[in-house]
């Protein structure tokens, strides 16, 4: 397979249009840039929460707020280009991120 090269704006995060969505949640399809992309792995995925505790300072008696956001490093395709992506789930607003990923892929790489 052929890693595809993206445009100038590669390193914003561009809001997301997820198509498809796993029954676990987990993105299948999504679009970026106008280009309909299907995930054809996941390399990773992990949690990230925001610092509640340093919000919390000497205030024992304070509701903290803890927003998680889920992050996946996914390969995925147009037609035939692979290409390495951040997807970000933010569960606080219900909102998508994604951006293309600096990661290189230990499968094309020699």
């Amino acid at each position: 397979m052929f890693e595809r090269k993206l445009g100038a704006n590669s390193g914003v995060n561009t809001p997301a249009q997820i198509r498809q969505l796993t029954d676990k949640g987990e993105p299948v399809e999504f679009v970026y840039n106008g280009v309909r992309f299907h995930i054809n792995q996941i390399l990773t995925h992990w949690l990230q929460t925001n610092n509640w505790w340093q919000s919390l300072g000497n205030q024992i008696d304070t509701e903290v707020e803890d927003e998680v956001i889920k992050f996946w490093q996914v390969e995925a395709a147009p037609i035939g280009a692979i290409t390495t992506f951040e997807i970000e789930f933010n569960q606080s607003n219900n909102s998508w991120q994604i951006r293309p990923s600096s990661r290189v892929n230990s499968r094309n790489k020699k």
